[in-house]
């Protein structure tokens, strides 16, 4: 077999049902320059290694579940270890990815030369409950490259520039690729390991943004993140599940993360959300691996708290959590950055879903035409977009589309 251009890593724990959703999807391309490094780390360890082998796949690497629960950051780790590929993505077991991409990155590559992480537009998926609301999914009408200086991103990574509710940096392992040459030098520079922190898509993210030179995005979507009930991406806003799976990941780390030593002058546990786990990875790479951070992140911190809390529908967990938040921004220097911290609460229009055609934008639902799953939402979405063979070989500069890139 020879070297595959583009290595597919799903780090997956005890969510079959899903796992085997995207095995499926996977197995069904064609493709042949592909590898899929499939990491099992369930406490039932025959289920998958079970079905893996009742579809045989030379593409396929499958890491059974180890002789005790791994953490994340462990099993992490050995997925990547096991991609030999020119260049490599991870995805969670609930999301969905095409490896089609591979087209797209071969241009990318050749409009860039020397380029190092390579990014694209994703979609956002909530596995079909009872529960769950329907949502509306942007999808760009073109698809277009655009050349990503590395000072903006890591004014995004370490700056807290231009955020939401998190940075927007852009480029990660995680949901986007990056080049053998860049894996190489973020693990000889921090630390002979891929995942130095176990909070290990933004460790991913951070890193990438401080080794990284060569940065290309393209518009069109080649992933989709699912959200599954299980995932902590459904906890995020939720007080309770975010209790929960602070809990866990606590436990499966083995230790008490909010007590690590970096974070004695940072007083935002995890318990409060995602800018505050983001920070804490920041605050690893600052103490750990002299990462510096951007002039003036603290007051765009302070805004991203902010709009981290805006994104609670229930009104007694907005309370609860913007407390938390502003008692913890008073003990935080002095309180010197308090006052950009000005969350409010903005309740939900109730009624359908926009779809339509609105600017360069096509809106739908996440559940068109019936999708119960990322890859099937995938599948009905991807016929309106552009062939990735046919995207216009043309890398646009990024200082004429500030506006499109603060959707990243």
């Amino acid at each position: 077999m020879t070297t595959p251009y583009l290595s597919i890593c799903v780090p997956s724990r005890n969510r079959q049902r899903y796992f085997k959703e995207l095995i499926l999807s996977l197995l069904a391309s064609p493709r042949a320059d592909v590898q899929f490094v499939l990491a099992d780390n369930s406490d039932d360890a025959e289920d998958m290694a079970a079905f893996v082998t009742a579809r045989p796949d030379p593409r396929v690497t499958f890491l059974p579940s180890a002789d005790r629960v791994l953490s994340m950051q462990e099993n992490w780790e050995r997925a990547v270890d096991a991609a030999v590929g020119d260049w490599v993505s991870v995805i969670g077991d609930d999301d969905q990815i095409d490896p089609d991409l591979v087209e797209a990155l071969k241009l990318a590559e050749a409009l860039k030369p020397g380029l190092d992480a390579f990014a694209w537009t994703n979609l956002h998926y909530g596995w079909r409950t009872l529960e769950t609301p329907r949502h509306t999914v942007r999808l760009p009408v073109k698809a277009t490259f655009h050349d990503m200086p590395a000072w903006f991103v890591r004014r995004r990574a370490f700056g807290w520039a231009d955020a939401s509710a998190t940075i927007v940096s852009g480029f990660s392992i995680y949901h986007a690729a990056l080049s053998r040459r860049l894996l190489n030098r973020i693990r000889k520079r921090f630390g002979d390991v891929w995942f130095g922190h176990p909070i290990v898509d933004y460790d991913a993210a951070l890193k990438t943004a401080a080794e990284g030179e060569a940065f290309v995005y393209c518009t069109r979507p080649f992933s989709t993140f699912g959200a599954c009930p299980e995932a902590n991406s459904a906890a995020l806003y939720d007080l309770r599940k975010l209790r929960e799976a602070h809990d866990r990941f606590d436990r499966e780390t083995g230790r008490e993360t909010d007590r690590d030593p970096w974070l004695s002058d940072f007083p935002f546990p995890t318990t409060l959300g995602l800018p505050a786990a983001v920070g804490q990875v920041q605050m690893w790479l600052a103490h750990a691996h002299g990462v510096a951070m951007e002039p003036g992140w603290e007051v765009n911190f302070a805004r991203a708290c902010a709009a981290y809390c805006r994104g609670f529908a229930d009104k007694n967990d907005f309370e609860i959590i913007s407390a938390a938040l502003r008692t913890a921004f008073a003990r935080w220097r002095g309180g010197a950055f308090a006052a950009a911290f000005q969350p409010e609460f903005q309740s939900r229009p109730s009624g359908d879903v926009f779809t339509g055609l609105s600017g360069d934008a096509l809106h739908v639902a996440d559940d068109i035409c019936g999708a119960a799953t990322p890859t099937a939402f995938y599948a009905v979405v991807n016929g309106l977009l552009e062939r990735p063979s046919e995207i216009k070989p043309e890398l646009r500069s990024a200082g004429r589309e500030f506006a499109l890139l603060n959707s990243l």
